[in-house]
């Protein structure tokens, strides 16, 4: 397929949203910046969703799978459809300002950048969580607050971010279906010596977990926490991961715990989680020979640009604080660099 320089691919994934899609393409078709090729892949929507788009906006490619691909699959194939020598990923459940595309593409130009991350303004999120951004810890999770740099991040979120298509390929492994498969993609990125960076004056309007909230507990379970060690598991140095071993142990059993006292995590989808990882060795070796094939740094580069907290100190408990500071003693002990 030939790539259209100049033209930038937005690429909407859409399972049953029909209410949704709506106001975000409108948005999206506001865009001051052209030329733009829109493709909506539809995860076999029974609400409408494809009648809607053909009908209220021409303009649109309709790609109508009759299955889920889920978020991850459903943007491999919209991204193997597009032409556009820059490609963009976005939920159906925002609406963009009609400036959103120019910023990305500013800072696209920008050496050595591989992937621009909008910023996404979630309802029910209150400003302070935008005054600093955020990074993920050794295990994973969210960490709020971190880099006074606005423009840095540790990974672009999916809700909004723009690659190159010829660079990045297919962005995300199906397998992942949802959840921290833009983690995936930023770390597989990073593994390469590439920089992941955020545009400020590209601004979007997230609701936020519209499609996954119709998921049982058990699935979103699952994946969430697959996912998650999926990416340690494939991504970290062999050295990074027997240290970080005691860590990964502590979290297994907090998980656990966890998921029995919450009502929005399932313990039946966390031990499916676990079973997984332990039940497919060989496909955990073909994808992480894949993934270290491809390194050009060491884990010393990536880890610096981590968190050693094991809690958000943002809406954490104090107890959280204590935990915190034992856990940043732990990694001078191991001589793993963290971001202070």
């Amino acid at each position: 397929m030939n790539t259209q320089t100049g033209l930038v691919s937005i690429v909407i994934v859409n399972y049953n949203g029909a209410e949704l899609l709506r106001p975000c393409l409108r948005s999206v078709f506001a865009q001051r910046y052209r030329p733009i090729e829109v493709i909506v892949v539809d995860n076999g929507s029974t609400d409408g969703s494809v009648e809607m788009v053909k009908k209220e906006f021409a303009e649109a490619r309709v790609i109508a799978l009759n299955r889920n691909a889920g978020f991850a699959g459903g943007n491999n194939i919209g991204v193997q459809e597009a032409t556009g020598e820059l490609v963009v990923l976005l939920n159906n459940d925002t609406t963009v300002d009609e400036n959103w595309l120019a910023p990305l593409l500013a800072l696209m130009a920008k050496p050595n950048v591989a992937i621009a991350a909008s910023k996404v303004l979630t309802d029910g999120v209150l400003s302070d969580f935008y005054a600093m951004n955020g990074t993920i810890n050794y295990l994973g999770y969210n960490i709020m607050r971190v880099f006074d740099d606005l423009s840095m991040i540790f990974y672009a979120g999916g809700t909004s971010l723009m690659f190159r298509r010829e660079e990045i390929g297919e962005p995300f492994l199906s397998d992942y279906f949802l959840y921290h498969e833009d983690v995936y993609l930023s770390w597989r990125v990073r593994l390469k010596g590439k920089d992941v960076r955020m545009a400020q004056g590209s601004v979007v309007y997230h609701r936020g977990s519209h499609t996954t909230q119709r998921q049982p507990s058990s699935l979103i379970s699952f994946y969430q926490v697959r996912n998650r060690l999926l990416n340690l598991l494939l991504f970290y140095e062999r050295r990074t991961l027997l240290k970080l071993l005691p860590l990964l142990i502590a979290d297994m059993v907090a998980t656990l715990i966890r998921a029995a006292m919450s009502r929005s995590m399932s313990v039946r989808g966390a031990m499916q989680a676990y079973a997984w990882l332990v039940t497919h060795p060989g496909w955990l070796r073909r994808k992480r020979t894949k993934e270290q094939a491809a390194r050009t740094i060491e884990d010393n580069r990536i880890l610096s640009l981590m968190s050693a907290d094991v809690f958000d100190g943002v809406r954490s408990p104090r107890i959280a604080g204590v935990i915190n500071r034992l856990a940043r003693v732990y990694a001078r002990l191991m001589r793993l660099p963290f971001h202070v």
